[in-house]
């Protein structure tokens, strides 16, 4: 914990969770794209090098503007594997401020705050 943020690593993601609840990602590789759930359609935006959930108002969506804003120097320590009750638990995960995210017992990267959430469980991400 940072300055009453919560910074750790998500697969290849270096992610920070903040007090308000506001969850961000900063991406290893920036994807070519991400689809967005937006008033129901799926709109595919390009060039993403973070993704962010900041607002109960908005989907999870790219933050062109990070910077690395996510990733302590040296990078996020990583989140400690969890004991599994069963096959479909998570195997990692990380909750403050009503946030959650997690590595799922399929290798997916999942997090989910305000109503809205992202994955990626290939080459691109998707949030909603």
């Amino acid at each position: 914990m940072v300055d009453g943020r919560a910074y750790f690593a998500l697969g290849g993601w270096n992610c920070s969770i903040d007090a308000g609840g506001g969850v961000g990602c900063d991406l290893a590789v920036p994807a070519a794209s991400m689809n967005v759930l937006y008033a129901g359609m799926q709109v595919s935006l390009p060039n993403v090098p973070a993704i962010v959930i900041d607002s109960a108002m908005l989907p999870a969506h790219p933050q062109w503007d990070s910077n690395g804003s996510h990733t302590l120097p040296g990078g996020n320590p990583p989140l400690t594997r969890l004991t599994q009750a069963s096959y479909h638990d998570p195997q990692y995960s990380v909750t403050y401020a009503g946030a959650n995210c997690q590595i799922t017992f399929t290798g997916a990267a999942v997090c989910t705050s305000m109503g809205h959430g992202f994955s990626q469980w290939g080459p691109v991400p998707h949030g909603y």
